[in-house]
Parts: C-alpha cells; sequence; structure tokens
C-alpha cells in the first residue's frame, strides 16, 4: 500500500495548474492527434491530478515535500 499523504505544497500546486492549462491550450489548438500531442495532454491531466489532490507520486518516490506544516 502506498502512502498518499499530501507533499505539495501551494505555490506548486499553482505553478502544476497553470502549466496545465498551457500544456491543455497547446493540446487543443493543434487538435491534431499526432504523437506529440497525445502525450501532452497526458502531462497536463497528470499536472491537474496532482495539482488537485496536492499528492505526487514522483515526489513520494525521490522523498520531496514542498508542503508546509501549516498548510491544511
Amino acid at each position: 500500500m502506498t502512502n498518499t499523504t499530501k507533499n505539495v505544497g501551494f505555490l506548486d500546486r499553482l505553478v502544476r495548474g497553470l502549466i496545465a492549462v498551457d500544456l491543455l491550450a497547446v493540446c487543443f489548438i493543434t487538435l491534431t492527434g499526432s504523437l506529440f500531442t497525445i502525450p501532452l495532454c497526458l502531462l497536463a491531466g497528470y499536472f491537474i491530478y496532482t495539482g488537485l489532490t496536492g499528492f505526487c507520486p514522483l515526489y513520494s518516490a525521490i522523498g520531496r515535500n514542498t508542503r508546509q506544516r501549516t498548510e491544511p
């Protein structure tokens, strides 16, 4: 069983949200379904997931935590 405690701080979540919006804009502008567009959409989905949940599996794997103790 994995440890799913929050490990992404507020500023990190905000940046992830902005990156996701930008990546989705690129996906919708191109709309070609090329091999370049599909990974961008998947990456945008990953950033949306980690930004909304506050948990990053990659951070957990490397032991990183950008969340401050005072954050809810």
